[in-house]
């Protein structure tokens, strides 16, 4: 199961997809939704699993050491057929969804530094030329925020630029709170990777320690908690976000692919899942 959700990056771009439903469902039932709504969730779907695997076919090519080998062995078999068949279904779901371009070039027009920073720290990852060649990840102390806030803006802000009902509080704030919760169920990945990533990258874990990390972790989701009682209307992220402190506390005990593929990025699908039932 992990190899068929996981490792296809399926799992995530479903994530990506159920944390924004979750966000629009806070302020619009699903029942409600336009096609405007529906096509933006699943660009964001199609695009996510799209991007990570670009990134982590770069990351395959230029440092297969920093990939966890059972991952490792399955890009090598399967690389192929997991560009194109992303590749195949981005195209497809977009024809599928059938795309309104004008208010894509509509919403790029009216919000381009949001939609430039993403653009920048998300195609960036594995590889930019602002950095020698090097992704953000290849930079000390960027893997993690450059992920949080990826995640953040993008599954916190963007997705009420797909609806016409807008939040009691500020997008950027849901936007903020989300990047915390990003950043808590980030961390035990670097706790995962400690000893795949290179000194030089000074994650959390390698300068603070693995107890360090696994509580500043917790905290950043006891803050998220905090953040999405205060901002939603529903218990539904708050749920999502009790689950994955569970998961890091499984993290701290067992290094199993399952909590941290599964369950800590399955947190994100679980966003959109319960707020379907609490909002």
């Amino acid at each position: 199961m992990i190899k068929l959700l996981a490792y296809t990056h399926v799992w995530i771009a479903l994530g990506a997809a159920a944390a924004a439903a979750g966000a629009i469902m806070s302020v619009q039932p699903l029942a409600t939704w336009n096609s405007w709504t529906w096509q933006g969730v699943g660009w964001l779907f199609f695009g996510t699993g799209l991007i990570y695997t670009l990134q982590r076919l770069i990351k395959f090519k230029r440092q297969p050491h920093s990939i966890p080998e059972e991952r490792r062995v399955f890009l090598a078999e399967w690389k192929s057929v997991l560009i194109v068949g992303w590749l195949g279904s981005a195209a497809a779901g977009g024809l599928a969804i059938g795309l309104d371009w004008s208010q894509f070039t509509h919403l790029i027009l009216t919000h381009p530094w949001p939609l430039f920073l993403v653009a920048v720290l998300a195609l960036g990852y594995a590889s930019n030329p602002l950095t020698g060649g090097r992704g953000w990840r290849d930079r000390p102390h960027l893997k993690w925020p450059v992920i949080a806030v990826t995640w953040g803006i993008t599954t916190g802000w963007l997705p009420f630029e797909f609806t016409s009902f807008q939040p009691p509080f500020s997008p950027w704030l849901h936007a903020a709170v989300q990047t915390v919760f990003v950043a808590g169920i980030t961390l035990p990945f670097d706790n995962r990777d400690i000893r795949l990533d290179e000194p030089r990258l000074r994650t959390v874990p390698q300068w603070g320690g693995l107890n360090f990390s696994t509580w500043t972790a917790a905290g950043l989701i006891a803050l998220s908690m905090a953040g999405f009682l205060t901002i939603d209307p529903g218990w539904g992220r708050f749920g999502a976000a009790s689950a994955a402190l569970a998961g890091i506390g499984l993290s701290a005990r067992w290094r199993s692919e399952w909590i941290y593929s599964v369950w800590l990025d399955g947190c994100l699908v679980l966003q959109g899942v319960l707020a379907f039932f609490t909002f």
